[in-house]
């Protein structure tokens, strides 16, 4: 997919959304709109665009952010701590995100998909500090648009 240039309200809707993630909120067209000053229809117009362009995804039934990479808004089995907040990552690799992007020390917390056992990893100032596993992608790269949700 090429490299789709975001306008400027484009960029505005998705920095709050993504801030609201940040904040350990969940970005709802309603609570973003107030933020924005703009009317629900326009946020949602505006999250329809992002959709398309990979910047967000939405739920297909509600219309509302999904995900928004690395954060979910929905429960997943991977939960990433940090002091007083918590997020749920899309995956077991977006959860490094969280604190990547956040640029905060974290616990992230996730679940074995073979064997259901638990996982915990701890980064620290940027680093992973206890390094251990095996990483295993059950869906090529260049699918996972092909089923965002799934991948």
């Amino acid at each position: 997919m090429p490299l789709v240039k975001l306008s400027e309200l484009e960029q505005r809707v998705r920095h709050a959304v993504y801030r609201t993630f940040a904040d350990g909120g969940i970005p709802i067209s309603t609570i973003i709109a107030d933020e924005c000053t703009l009317p629900v229809e326009d946020i949602r117009d505006v999250y329809a665009r992002l959709h398309a362009a990979h910047a967000i995804v939405l739920d297909s039934k509600s219309g509302e952010v999904r995900m928004a990479l690395p954060f979910s808004a929905v429960p997943t089995p991977h939960r990433v701590n940090s002091g007083r907040r918590s997020w749920f990552a899309n995956c077991a690799w977006d959860a490094f995100g969280i604190p990547a992007l956040l640029n905060c020390d974290a616990r992230c917390e996730s679940t074995c998909a073979d064997c259901k056992s638990p996982i915990s990893y701890h980064v620290e100032q940027g680093r992973l500090v206890d390094a251990h596993g095996v990483v295993h992608f059950a869906v090529r790269a260049s699918k996972w648009w092909d089923d965002i949700e799934f991948t």
